[in-house]
């Protein structure tokens, strides 16, 4: 799979966006042009070759031409296709081997399934990686797509930029989807299956850490031995699943006491933690300060701005 880089932090310059829809067989003319062009395979067939090399495109196939390469049709055939056309300073050729790409991406979404959702600063760098050609479920993509069209034909005010930052979701969408086949296909082994549960009881977590979870509970809904994923849940994220929760429920504790006059009782009830008392512990355990030390010591900042 040829793969490319994109700098997540720069938005796609999109110039013209829209649908075409060929009753009859239909060639693709020849063409040279300094931006990429985005085809998205709403149904039938296009044969085109870019830079001498052979592409079949079918239904569901996103597929990304490059600029200044010659691309041209070698059949003719039925389609009906979404095409974006765009420009993008950051999006290149990976000039790596895919398993280095992979393993980096891998290693970004551990990164933030782990990190504290409540910082500023982002967990990793700003690259991801996009494919040159990808197959996914269409129905979906068709509604997405409808919609971006929709928005670039009203032309309204900042009508460009608008589909720009619809188009910059649709790629880190790809991008997302990318990896989850990726993952998909490793868990065909025991251990990367285990480390994938491993990865949706984090998952879990960070959406229901304010729910009551046990060992039980995480045993009979993921079908795991406790003490085994719990092992490879330490490997992920360096910490025991209920020593991630804690810390989880305290960061965002301390978000309710900085930016709130709730009691300490409450923000504990909101948290996911019912004892008062327990609270009071953790928070000390994982601050060195009680919640009325860190409560005074936040509030004293915010005065003396």
């Amino acid at each position: 799979m040829k793969l490319f880089t994109y700098h997540t932090e720069i938005l796609p310059k999109v110039r013209f966006i829209g649908r075409i829809n060929f009753k009859v067989p239909w060639k693709h003319f020849s063409r040279i042009i300094d931006e990429y062009i985005m085809y998205i395979i709403k149904d039938g067939d296009i044969y085109i070759k870019e830079n001498g090399i052979e592409y079949h495109l079918k239904t569901g196939d996103v597929f990304i031409l490059e600029p200044n390469l010659q691309h041209v049709g070698y059949k003719s055939a039925i389609c009906d296709y979404y095409y974006i056309h765009f420009k993008h300073e950051g999006l290149k050729i990976s000039s790596r081997d895919n398993e280095e790409d992979f393993a980096d991406l891998m290693e970004k979404r551990r990164k933030c399934l782990i990190c504290n959702n409540l910082i500023e600063e982002n967990s990793s760098d700003p690259i991801t990686y996009l494919p040159k050609c990808m197959n996914l479920t269409i129905g979906p993509i068709v509604q997405e797509l409808k919609s971006i069209t929709y928005l670039y034909n009203r032309r309204e005010e900042f009508y460009k930029l608008h589909t720009s930052t619809r188009v910059h979701s649709f790629l880190l969408n790809l991008s997302h989807e990318m990896l989850l086949n990726h993952l998909s296909i490793l868990s065909t082994s025991s251990s990367k299956k285990s480390e994938i549960i491993a990865e949706n009881i984090l998952n879990y977590i960070n959406h229901h850490y304010m729910e009551k979870i046990t060992s039980v509970s995480i045993e009979e809904m993921f079908e795991v031995n406790f003490d085994y994923i719990n092992r490879i849940f330490s490997k992920i994220t360096e910490n025991t699943i209920f020593k991630y929760i804690n810390q989880l429920r305290i960061n965002n504790a301390k978000q309710l006491i900085e930016t709130s006059n709730l009691s300490f009782g409450e923000i504990a009830y909101l948290v996911g933690i019912e004892d008062r008392y327990y609270f009071t512990r953790q928070f000390h355990k994982m601050t060195n300060l009680t919640p009325t030390q860190y409560y005074n010591l936040t509030h004293e900042k915010k005065e003396s701005l």
